[in-house]
């Protein structure tokens, strides 16, 4: 027969035992989920030049291939045309549901400054009949374990 000291041992430890490795896998599979987003542009909807700036909108395809949901996505990144800086951008409050894609409409402000450089390769490409490339470089961070804490990943999307 059993102690009671051994019992009371054992069911204190199943009780801490179970919750731990229950949280521990959730946050596992989160983080995994995470790392597994992928993001493309899909277009570049509007390009709106004005005396000082330009604002730019474009559209990311964003795709989670796994079977987790992602909630309260984030990213910021940078945004080059070609090899060329053009400014930061940012988005954030994005769900997205697991085994779906969902596109993300990014609206973005840049001084001319970043657009001068790459304006002559846009102009070069558009003579040679090329698409110029538009590269989103960032990190996408989102909650994970019932929200008390994020996981992090970084991606690199580009136009076609």
């Amino acid at each position: 027969m059993m102690s009671k000291t051994y019992q009371l041992g054992t069911i204190i430890t199943i009780a801490i035992l179970i919750p731990t490795l229950f949280l521990g896998y959730t946050y596992f599979a989160d983080a995994d989920a995470i790392q597994n987003i992928y993001a493309e542009v899909e277009t570049i909807d509007q390009i709106n030049p004005k005396i000082t700036k330009a604002t730019i909108t474009f559209t990311l395809n964003i795709t989670n291939p796994t079977t987790r949901d992602i909630n309260d996505l984030s990213s910021t990144f940078d945004i080059y045309i070609e090899q060329n800086y053009i400014g930061t951008g940012s988005f954030s409050n994005f769900s997205i549901p697991g085994q779906t894609t969902k596109f993300k409409q990014v609206t973005i402000t840049v001084n001319y400054g970043g657009l001068a450089d790459s304006a002559v390769d846009f102009i070069k490409n558009w003579f040679s009949g090329q698409d110029s490339t538009l590269r989103v470089e960032g990190t996408m961070t989102a909650s994970v374990l019932f929200g008390l804490t994020t996981a992090s990943h970084r991606y690199t999307a580009t136009s076609a």
